[in-house]
C-alpha cells in the first residue's frame, strides 16, 4: 500500500504537466468564413515581442487577432474539385496532378448550395499604422517549408485581363522569388490558395517594409494548414445513407 501511495504522484505529475502545457498552448482551428490568413500589422506603440511590426492572422467574423502559432488553417473537403482553370491546365503551376485543393479568391465560390460557408475565404490584409511606407507596399516572403509537407503550395490569381499571377509556388523548393507584394496597405487582397495533396503543411513566412529609410522585419512565423482528404466513394455513400435515414425519421415523426 505504501509503495502505491508513493508511486501515484509520480504518475500523476507528468500527466498534470502535460495537461498544463496543452492548456497554455491552445490552438484554434479556423475552417470557414472570412479570415485574413496573412495580415501585416504596424503599431508604433506596440509592446509585444515582435512589435511594432508583425505578421498575424485575423478572423474577420469575430474580429480576433491571433499569433500564427495559435492557429490551424483548415482546408475543408469542399475545396477539392473547385480548382477551375489551374488544375484543368496544371502546367500553369508546373504541378503534375490534375486535381487538388483550392481556397478560392471569390467569396461566392466558398459557400455551399444553401449559401452557408463551406470553406475558408482566405485573404491577405495590412495595416500601415497611418504612415506612408516606401512604395506604399509590404512584402511577405516564404523563408522555408516543412520537410514533411505532403505536397506543394501556391498562391495565384487571374487579373481582369485574364493574365495569370503566381508569386508563391513551392513546386521547385523555395527561393528569393517566392514572395507576395501587398500593394493595398490598409486594405484586403484575395488570392487562390492551392494545395496539391492532403495532409499538414507548415510554411515559415516573414513580412517586411521600408519606412523612412529603415527596413522593418517581422518575426519569422510558422503557419500551419491542415488539408482534409477528399471523401472516398464509401464515405460519400455513408453520408448519403445517413441523410436518407434522417429524412425517413423526420417523415416518420410527422406521421
Amino acid at each position: 500500500m505504501t509503495m502505491k501511495k508513493q508511486t501515484l504522484p509520480w504518475i500523476l505529475n507528468p500527466l498534470l504537466l502535460f495537461c498544463f502545457v496543452l492548456n497554455s498552448h491552445a490552438v484554434v482551428t479556423l475552417s470557414n468564413g472570412h479570415v485574413d490568413g496573412f495580415e501585416v500589422h504596424y503599431d508604433p506603440a506596440g509592446t509585444g515581442p515582435e512589435s511594432p511590426f508583425g505578421l498575424h492572422i485575423h478572423d474577420e467574423s469575430t474580429n480576433t487577432h491571433y499569433e500564427p502559432a495559435e492557429v490551424i488553417l483548415q482546408v475543408n473537403e469542399a475545396a477539392y474539385g473547385l480548382q477551375g482553370d489551374v488544375f484543368a491546365s496544371a502546367t500553369r503551376l508546373g504541378w503534375t496532378g490534375e486535381f487538388g485543393w483550392v481556397l478560392p479568391a471569390t467569396q461566392s465560390e466558398t459557400v455551399d448550395g444553401n449559401g452557408d460557408p463551406a470553406m475558408l475565404f482566405l485573404g491577405v490584409a495590412s495595416d500601415g499604422g497611418g504612415v506612408v511606407w516606401t512604395g506604399n507596399q509590404f512584402k511577405i516572403s516564404v523563408i522555408s517549408v516543412g520537410a514533411r509537407n505532403p505536397g506543394d503550395f501556391a498562391m495565384y490569381r487571374f487579373s481582369g485581363s485574364g493574365s495569370f499571377s503566381n508569386p508563391i509556388n513551392t513546386k521547385n523548393g523555395v527561393n528569393s522569388s517566392d514572395y507576395l507584394t501587398i500593394s493595398s496597405i490598409g486594405g484586403h487582397e484575395h488570392w487562390n490558395w492551392a494545395f496539391s495533396a492532403a495532409g499538414e503543411y507548415t510554411i515559415d513566412l516573414q513580412a517586411s517594409g521600408i519606412l523612412e529609410g529603415q527596413t522593418y522585419l517581422s518575426a519569422i512565423e510558422t503557419f500551419t494548414f491542415h488539408v482534409i482528404p477528399e471523401p472516398s466513394s464509401g464515405t460519400l455513400l455513408l453520408i448519403g445513407l445517413s441523410a436518407w435515414v434522417a429524412a425517413r425519421k423526420r417523415v416518420f415523426n410527422k406521421e
